[in-house]
């Protein structure tokens, strides 16, 4: 479901949309909607590279290996 997504000025503050279906398919989403109390890890890996991952009671996920390639 990989889609091109536009960096946007929010007051100064770089930001970037998710997809909700996505985030929905991953059990982020509480009843279809964004729970206010998720936390996100953004990670740069490299020159215009970042991941981001939902954190979950057991802390930040461990990023697949196809990533770490």
């Amino acid at each position: 479901m990989s889609a091109l997504r536009k960096l946007v000025d929010c007051d100064g503050t770089p930001r970037v949309t998710l997809d909700k279906g996505e985030l929905d398919l991953d059990g982020v989403l509480d009843d279809g909607e964004i729970p206010t109390d998720q936390h996100m890890h953004v990670q740069r890996l490299g020159r215009g590279v970042y991941v981001v991952r939902a954190i979950d009671d057991d802390g930040i996920p461990e990023l697949p290996e196809r990533v770490h390639g």
